[in-house]
């Protein structure tokens, strides 16, 4: 079972601010869940988000690069 974490313990774990996190949750930009009025994240989901935002920032410097 994976761990879920509430804001607070997503906030330390990414090193963002609330203000931050609710806004990435408000524009679909990180993988979350409510239960009741309470965001909710697994660490799994997050681990692979923060993975495919390198991944996606990586592939994107080596296209500039080509173009030069």
């Amino acid at each position: 079972m994976s761990e879920v974490l509430n804001l607070e313990e997503t906030c330390d774990y990414l090193r963002l601010a609330k203000s931050t996190i609710y806004k990435y949750v408000r524009v679909g930009e990180i993988p979350a869940f409510k239960v009741g009025r309470v965001w909710r994240f697994k660490r799994e989901m997050l681990d692979q988000w923060m993975r495919s935002q390198t991944e996606s920032q990586t592939s994107a410097i080596i296209g500039r690069r080509k173009r030069k």
